[in-house]
């Protein structure tokens, strides 16, 4: 009875691997980028969701700034912007960031403010996600 392996058994198996792990790893790369891209957007509309519902919530302005190192909201405090809270952006995801505005205000009653839906685009390798921000503070993810 003999015990242990052949280095020629080792060497099929480990080819058998190797061969295995190239033909996966371009599959990876793909689920990578989807979920790091899939994460950037649960960051953005979670920011969102956060600025509106302060807003509403204390009764008064709050501001998100997009910015691909950081989301950022402040509290309006009378005559000027105050933080509030903070934390890092999709550029922490290997994430590329463009934004249509990247400064949305809510007021009081959760409506936000200025001229048109705020659109954000968010792309790592051939994954990209759409999110849009409605003045009414509705949120899509396409």
């Amino acid at each position: 009875m003999r015990r242990g392996f052949t280095l020629t058994e080792l060497a099929v198996v480990l080819a058998i691997l190797a061969l295995v792990t190239a033909i996966t790893l371009p599959r990876l790369e793909g689920l990578l980028d989807w979920i790091a891209v899939n994460t950037a957007a649960q960051d953005v509309t979670t920011a969102v969701a956060v600025t509106r519902n302060a807003a509403v919530m204390q009764g008064s302005r709050r501001r998100l700034l997009i910015a691909r190192d950081s989301l950022r909201i402040d509290r309006w405090a009378g005559d000027s912007w105050a933080p509030l809270d903070r934390w890092p952006g999709p550029d922490e995801h290997g994430v590329a960031l463009e934004v249509s505005n990247p400064v949305v205000v809510f007021d009081p009653i959760g409506i936000a403010w200025g001229l048109s839906n705020t659109k954000v685009v968010l792309r790592r390798g051939a994954r990209s996600e759409t999110i849009t921000l409605s003045r009414l503070g509705r949120v899509k993810r396409w």
